[in-house]
């Protein structure tokens, strides 16, 4: 039997039941060079003497040079992504290690739109050196372009960056994820030492562990393909 007014229920306005947007949340991923950076800048120097000894004497390039050297082309690719570079041209002409210009590559803005989050690299607060420093180191390190694998005109150009490295983070010493991630991109996220800005904010959604940090230490340091 019918009610009086059952009918009027169709009058009333229940919206369109679809879903809304909601704002991003922005995640400032942190890279920190002092993690494993300086263990890369010891590494690829014993490459240079192991395969040109003699041009490693005569050049004389420092692991201090390298790790500072790394630091700045960081700094670049970041500013590329955040904010306008002046004269990006510059760049172009400096000689990047291999193993450097992928991580480069991989450091980037991420729009997750599958858990509402931004995720934008941001830098340790660190000294960076001048482009004419920079300068000068890249041609050291280009005198062995013909013994390791050295690449110009590399700087990535895309503000884009790799999600699964991006989605991921050093926590408590050990890389996580927010999702299942290659073992490539769970090491270049070591190696950059990637954190969280705000981690009691969002550490919650790091639940797939990867290995710990001294295992990765010493697997990125031994292996001669990095260079």
């Amino acid at each position: 039997m019918k009610t009086p007014n059952s009918e009027k229920f169709q009058d009333i306005d229940l919206g369109t039941g679809l879903p809304t947007s909601v704002p991003m949340e922005i995640v400032e991923v942190e890279i920190q060079p002092s993690v494993l950076i300086g263990d890369y800048a010891i590494a690829f120097l014993k490459e240079c003497e192991r395969t040109q000894p003699l041009r490693a004497t005569t050049h004389g390039l420092t692991k201090d040079e390298i790790f500072n050297y790394c630091v700045y082309l960081l700094d670049a690719r970041i500013k590329s992504v955040t904010s306008y570079v002046p004269q990006f041209s510059r760049l172009k002409v400096l000689a990047i290690p291999a193993f450097i210009q992928y991580c480069l590559e991989n450091v980037g803005k991420v729009v997750r739109n599958d858990v509402g989050l931004t995720m934008i690299p941001v830098l340790a607060e660190s000294e960076v050196i001048t482009y004419e420093e920079a300068l000068r180191i890249s041609d050291k390190i280009s005198s062995f372009e013909d013994t390791l694998v050295i690449l110009k005109d590399a700087m990535p150009r895309s503000p884009e960056g790799n999600q699964e490295v991006m989605s991921t983070a050093l926590i408590a010493g050990y890389v996580r994820a927010q999702m299942k991630v290659s073992p490539v991109a769970s090491y270049v996220s070591a190696f950059l030492g990637l954190n969280l800005r705000k981690e009691n904010d969002f550490r919650i959604l790091y639940r797939v562990q990867y290995d710990d940090l001294e295992f990765i230490r010493m697997a990125l340091t031994t292996q001669r393909g990095l260079f």
